[in-house]
């Protein structure tokens, strides 16, 4: 019996426009240092923005845990912004989160209460980037559906990204449910689906708002869904 389904949160269940979370983190940077009086060059600030950018991209992909406030600082070094300023912009790139517009997942907030009304426990299992897990969670309580979750893991609170076992095994913690009686939902397979099936749990690939998935290293899910309301009739399967 499937007894908790845990999500991963970008491309599952929602993501923003291609480029828009760069763009606002220059603003919000941009703007944070004219405040705090610190001359930058946009070409510096552009730079910048990309090794940061660049770094976690590599650190993701060999499993390297780069906590957000790390990037944050190495960031505002090579700005060179000094004193009391540097907390504020640094602030300014790590909530620039804030100012992109989610898009959700078509039909995930009747899949969540679906599967809720079943009596289903359900997690969200992420990687973050430079939005940490409280801004997340903030996000999912602007959209009305935080209140269906019952535990998390978020890679910058844990210390992992997946496909290690530990960041699975803080969201079933959380949710008192055994990896045999979890589901996990993802659009990744190398991340997703390797880190979930490695610990014994069932797996669903949903690529519904990822079209590079299909390409996407490592081995395929039990299911792969193109919608999350078929997500029901999965459980109905396994159960």
């Amino acid at each position: 019996m499937i007894e908790a389904v845990t999500f991963d949160f970008w491309n599952t269940i929602a993501r923003v426009p291609t480029g828009a979370m760069s763009e606002a983190r220059q603003r919000a940077v941009a703007a944070a240092c004219e405040s705090g009086d610190v001359a930058v060059e946009a070409d510096l600030l552009i730079r910048s923005l990309e090794q940061v950018g660049l770094d976690w991209e590599r650190s993701w992909a060999e499993g390297h845990h780069l906590p957000p406030h790390e990037a944050a600082e190495t960031l505002v070094r090579a700005l060179g912004v000094e004193g009391a300023a540097r907390e504020m912009v640094a602030e300014a790139f790590l909530g620039a989160g804030r100012d992109v517009e989610l898009e959700l997942a078509p039909d995930i907030g009747a899949c969540l209460a679906a599967l809720g009304e079943r009596g289903i426990r359900l997690g969200i299992v992420c990687d973050v980037g430079f939005s940490g897990g409280e801004l997340l969670r903030e996000l999912l309580a602007g959209e009305g559906l935080l209140d269906h979750f019952s535990g998390w893991a978020f890679s910058d609170e844990v210390g992992h990204y997946k496909p290690a076992p530990q960041i699975f095994e803080a969201a079933l913690g959380a949710l008192e449910v055994e990896p045999a009686a979890a589901l996990h939902v993802g659009d990744l397979r190398r991340t997703d689906v390797v880190g979930a099936a490695a610990l014994g749990m069932r797996t669903v690939r949903y690529k519904g708002m990822n079209d590079e998935g299909d390409a996407d290293p490592g081995h395929e899910a039990e299911f792969v869904l193109a919608g999350h309301l078929e997500l029901l009739d999965v459980i109905d399967r396994l159960d």
